[in-house]
């Protein structure tokens, strides 16, 4: 997990850190022109997101002694740590709006994901797990709001923005069947759901480009797994990166101004 800030020369990057008894995956920051790596976080256990935006550092993870996956945000200057989301929360994706400082993020319940767990209708393992209702939240850049967009008892595994929308890609199981996409108009809240039609995107946090135009994403196209760009308008793909070893796991789709 790491993200590379280009305009400052600094790589975010996440490494265990402990005993074999005693460990959590925390946070670094690594300046490229000194070479020198600084340890921002002594306290999480998990990092599934580290994305920073001018004096802040966002992060998902699971904080030691928790079950929880929540929102964070780290003050690079005072270091002074913020989280959002309770005990219950379990945060699934989340796409940040640089541009107006704003945050979207599909969560869900612990305890319904548990109960859903415990209670499902037949044999375990089957497709028979009733999917927690998912919530897409948007919050500030203080993590002080909590505004509900839509919710929906799917996976709602992916977000992307643009242009006053928040995009969301969503299954009815884990990893099985066409994905429906939601788009959520942020001025009137108005709701256009559709069925993703071109070749399955990956998890893995695609985003749109600058214009709107093209998407860039995790995808297998032609039975190869790799870095795509998604022409919106023909809707073809054309392969960035197709490693012939190796395995893509995770990108950032970093938008210029």
């Amino acid at each position: 997990m790491g993200y590379y800030d280009k305009a400052n020369q600094l790589v975010y990057y996440t490494q265990r850190v402990g005993t074999d008894q005693e460990y959590g995956d925390q946070i670094f920051v690594r300046d490229l022109s000194s070479n020198n790596s600084t340890q921002l976080t002594d306290n999480l256990f998990a990092v599934n997101y580290v994305i920073p935006s001018g004096d802040q550092l966002f992060f998902v993870a699971n904080i030691k002694g928790e079950q929880a996956i929540r929102l964070g945000s780290i003050n690079l200057k005072t270091r002074k740590m913020t989280l959002w989301g309770d005990q219950d929360t379990l945060i699934e994706a989340i796409t940040v709006d640089h541009k107006n400082k704003k945050i979207y993020a599909s969560a869900y319940s612990l305890k319904q994901r548990n109960y859903s767990l415990a209670h499902q209708d037949g044999p375990a393992g089957q497709n028979n797990f009733k999917m927690p209702t998912h919530t897409v939240y948007e919050t500030d850049f203080d993590l002080k709001e909590k505004r509900k967009l839509f919710s929906k008892n799917y996976w709602i595994r992916m977000l992307m923005h643009k242009d006053g929308h928040v995009i969301a890609f969503s299954d009815k199981e884990y990893n099985r069947g066409p994905s429906t996409v939601i788009d959520f108009e942020l001025a009137d809240r108005s709701t256009d759901v559709s069925q993703w039609e071109a070749a399955r995107l990956q998890r893995g946090d695609a985003n749109y480009s600058s214009e709107g135009n093209k998407i860039y994403t995790i995808a297998i196209v032609k039975n190869k797994r790799g870095l795509y760009e998604y022409d919106v308008k023909s809707k073809k793909f054309t392969p960035i990166f197709t490693p012939e070893d190796g395995f893509i796991n995770n990108i950032q789709v970093v938008k210029g101004s």
